[in-house]
């Protein structure tokens, strides 16, 4: 069996030298900014891309595939890597990387130059997003890191609605050729500011004694690889034969990988993704919890820019300005979190979920039993959504990372943004699936379809927040406490010792 140590006890296990500050954590927040503007923005900006590379759109479809995909598969084994190189060393050659990937990807002459940069962009993205996480865990005082969870939560939404009105900005008064590039240079600006003052956060790595595990690292990778690219692209990689046929190895590999790792744990070694930490059952809940919230979140973005363009006759920057109550509303809440926990407690995440499934079934209902409600009919409902969807992200966030070991910080860390970017990907495959299908058998084509399309993928949607809303009054049944409280001192797998029982 596995062997444990206690960290107290233990002369090994290095602390931070100095804990996090509050300018430590705004360098943090900062750093994080570009993963989220540069999804958000070159979402908007894809028609320009391909007009001015004079591509198709499945070309199109290669620029934000190449991005996520290679982002998905870095996370885990960065966090790692974090783990165990050290954070602050990894987020610093994470953020390098992605500033000079960000400059290059605005000079790419054609599309092959900019996939291949796109993709050096997610690996960097993929390197330093798990050590923002995992550094508020490990170095923060107890109450600045309630503060760096709740403002990270934050950060994900003013990071998305900031890259995507940067974009419609500079498009606008750029023009198509320079306004992508100058939003390249302008989000790996910000990345670079953050590497100026990173002298300010703690250097911090796992009390654990971390092998690299490559056996299990590349399952992983190799793994995600074939699940989120088929995702990502959906049939216009060739056809649904070949997505189902990826889906499957992805699902084999990944059952490999699973055994491998219990394999690993078994030996008294610590593989890359430790089974005993999904053991615990807030931790194994709230990464359920994860994924359901992204699927519902990634197709909600995506049906209503359809929606949107399709039946209110807007253009992309037109469906950015309609979701601008819905982001603020997030992000208000998101701050407003402990202030309104104080009230809700540990109810909270199932009360936003209950109320996220009521907002959604009104939206259903606005929009197909009018054919078409006016755009601003739909506001005060896309406000309360935002509300809802906040009051769900951050408690779950925190769920994940105070239930989990601080040697395992990284990998907590990993695990939530592989779950995020695999939650995006589910939602517009399957449920953009769901919506284009249930458009189309519509009398009167797809395009008049639109609005019953919407009600039925915002309806399975409402399913998925009921699921959350049952796994989250799990959570809050067994209580809130971390992860001393839930199995006694943070204890570390170590190897066992000679002679002892594997």
């Amino acid at each position: 069996m596995t062997t444990y140590t206690d960290p107290v006890a233990s002369p090994a296990a290095p602390h931070p030298a100095r804990s996090l500050t509050g300018t430590g954590l705004a360098v943090l927040l900062v750093a994080y900014l570009p993963v989220n503007m540069t999804f958000g923005s070159v979402n908007l900006l894809e028609p320009a891309i391909t007009e001015d590379l004079g591509v198709s759109a499945s070309g199109g479809q290669l620029v934000l595939s190449a991005y996520t995909t290679a982002f998905a598969a870095t996370l885990v084994v960065a966090g790692r890597l974090g783990d165990r190189f050290g954070r602050r060393r990894l987020l610093a050659a994470g953020a390098g990387a992605f500033g000079v990937a960000s400059v290059l990807a605005a000079l790419a002459p054609n599309l092959v130059t900019l996939v291949a940069l796109r993709a050096v962009l997610g690996i960097a993205a993929g390197l330093f997003t798990p050590q923002v996480l995992s550094t508020i865990q490990s170095t923060a005082p107890e109450r600045l890191r309630a503060l760096g969870v709740t403002l990270f939560a934050a950060v994900s939404g003013i990071a998305t609605i900031t890259g995507q009105l940067l974009a419609g900005a500079v498009a606008q008064t750029a023009g198509d050729h320079w306004g992508w590039r100058l939003v390249q240079v302008l989000t790996g600006a910000v990345g670079a500011a953050a590497l100026l003052a990173l002298r300010t956060v703690p250097e911090s790595r796992s009390t654990a004694p971390l092998a690299l595990d490559l056996r299990g690292a590349a399952l992983l990778g190799a793994g995600l690889l074939l699940v989120v690219v088929p995702l990502t692209l959906g049939t216009g990689a060739g056809g649904l034969a070949p997505v189902l046929a990826m889906l499957a190895a992805g699902g084999a590999v990944l059952t490999v990988f699973a055994r491998s790792q219990r394999a690993a744990e078994r030996r008294g070694a610590l593989p890359v993704v430790p089974p005993s930490v999904l053991r615990t059952p807030a931790v194994r809940h709230g990464m359920i919890m994860t994924l359901l919230f992204f699927t519902g979140y990634g197709a909600f973005l995506y049906e209503f820019s359809a929606l949107s363009q399709g039946t209110f006759g807007v253009d992309a920057w037109g469906a950015v300005v309609m979701l601008l109550g819905f982001g603020t509303a997030f992000v208000v809440t998101a701050l407003a979190l402990p202030a309104v926990e104080r009230r809700t407690g540990r109810w909270t995440m199932t009360g936003a979920a209950v109320g996220q499934t009521a907002v959604l079934l009104s939206l259903a209902v606005t929009v197909n039993g009018t054919h078409g409600a006016p755009p601003e009919a739909l506001q005060p409902l896309l406000i309360l959504l935002g509300v809802s969807q906040a009051l769900m992200y951050g408690p779950v966030l925190r769920t994940v990372l105070s239930r989990t070991p601080t040697w395992a910080a990284g990998v907590a860390g990993g695990l939530f943004t592989t779950l995020q970017q695999l939650g995006l990907g589910l939602g517009v495959a399957l449920l953009g699936g769901v919506f284009h299908a249930a458009a189309s058998t519509t009398p009167g084509g797809p395009a008049a379809g639109l609005p019953h399309g919407f009600a039925v993928a915002v309806t399975v949607q409402a399913v998925l927040a009921l699921a959350f809303a049952f796994l989250a009054t799990r959570v809050a049944r067994a209580g809130a406490g971390g992860p001393e409280q839930a199995g006694g001192p943070e204890m570390i797998p170590t190897r066992p010792a000679p002679g002892s029982t594997a």
